[in-house]
């Protein structure tokens, strides 16, 4: 996928991505689950979003708790590939 993407304002990501955060210059959102297997069925389908886009989050996961961030390192802000991703996980 092509990285000439420009980074996005801060006033487009709060229209683009609602149920989002911005927290260190990232996208920002944490998931609970009932217990660690949900939590692990939905890093591994989030790992194949991010393999289609190629475009890859950093992923916490403690337990029950999935916490992701998302970032365009190539223009080292936010573009509409995380936005993208973004809606791709509220998805899942």
């Amino acid at each position: 996928m092509a990285r000439n993407t420009k980074a996005l304002s801060d006033s487009q990501i709060k229209k683009l991505a609602p149920t989002w955060r911005v927290k260190k210059k990232q996208l920002y959102k944490k998931f609970i689950f009932s217990n660690f297997s949900d939590a692990l069925g939905f890093i591994v389908q989030i790992g194949v979003e991010a393999e289609r886009l190629n475009h890859h989050p950093t992923i916490h996961n403690t337990y029950n708790k999935v916490e992701i961030y998302l970032s365009t390192h190539s223009i080292n802000g936010l573009s509409t590939l995380d936005i993208k991703l973004a809606d791709n996980i509220d998805n899942i």
